[in-house]
């Protein structure tokens, strides 16, 4: 079965000689897309892969406004695979030679509708009048004698134990815990053999810290500059207990000044003092 060709022109676009469109090839079907949105189901009444080849026809004066780079792809399943895709961008007797050039023109809006479709690009040729055509094609699925090619999809198969041998049964344990035996219960830590291996918290006596806390009413680490409780009074007999005895040498001429004392007197060098004063201590800041 021959497939068929479909011409499409878009917008306002109409044919002025063969040049710009082949609508007298036989198997050609016509199809008008007046608008930018009429694109994509303009060939909707088609069967896919029925189509050879998709020749789109548009002015260059509305290829900005009426051309839709996404509408392409909607349009490549109707075409077999191997099918071409072209663009025509006709220059108009409207466009005026000052666009003749086509240096205001993006056309990377039309190279871009073949990547989105799935095409791959083959050729751009410019006409005579200052028109380009862009080709792309489909990528090809099947080979000539119909087997599938490398771009296609096929199940992969796989023959354990070589050709011709019975296929060997394979079976997975999905309940296989042998890899866990290298591992460490958290559980373990604190309730395993031996007390586990983080050592418990200490005991609190929560009634003698209730009981001291009843007698003490400073709250703080020392005692109150007022205090009334009478910690002041048991933090001061507990310095003095544990304060050291004030040396003393054999001389016993150590309050007297350094030259009365022996060569061995713990207060060489210190002023004289009263006995019982040896802890002295000047509070010599400065008054101005």
């Amino acid at each position: 079965m021959t497939s068929a060709a479909a011409a499409i022109h878009i917008g306002s676009y109409a044919p002025s000689n063969e040049e710009d469109t082949p609508n007298n090839i036989a198997g050609t079907i016509v199809v008008q897309a007046p608008t930018k949105e009429s694109l994509p189901s303009c060939l909707s009444s088609m069967k896919n892969e029925s189509l050879s080849s998709i020749s789109i026809y548009l002015s260059y004066d509305e290829l900005l406004t009426h051309y839709d780079s996404l509408a392409l792809a909607s349009l490549v399943p109707y075409l077999i695979p191997g099918g071409i895709v072209s663009v025509h961008v006709v220059m108009s007797s409207s466009s005026g030679a000052a666009d003749s050039s086509n240096n205001n023109v993006d056309w990377g809006i039309i190279m871009t509708s073949f990547v989105l479709a799935g095409l791959k690009t083959t050729s751009e040729q410019r006409n005579k009048n200052g028109g380009r055509v862009f080709i792309a094609q489909k990528e090809k699925t099947t080979s000539a004698n119909g087997e599938a090619s490398a771009t296609s999809s096929a199940p992969m198969r796989l023959n354990i134990g070589g050709a011709g041998s019975a296929p060997k049964k394979v079976t997975l344990n999905l309940n296989d815990d042998d890899d866990d035996d290298d591992q460490i219960d958290e559980d373990d830590l604190l309730s395993g053999a031996g007390g586990g291996m983080l050592a418990p918290p200490p005991a609190i006596d929560m009634e003698a810290r209730a009981k001291a806390a009843a007698d003490d009413d400073c709250g703080g680490r020392k005692a109150c500059d007022n205090c009334t409780c009478g910690r002041a009074e048991r933090e001061a007999d507990e310095e003095k207990k544990t304060a050291e005895p004030a040396p003393k040498s054999s001389c016993g001429n150590c309050a007297k000044g350094d030259a009365f004392r022996c060569a061995g007197c713990p207060y060489l060098g210190k002023p004289a003092f009263k006995e019982g004063e040896e802890h002295l201590v000047l509070q010599l800041d400065d008054d101005v």
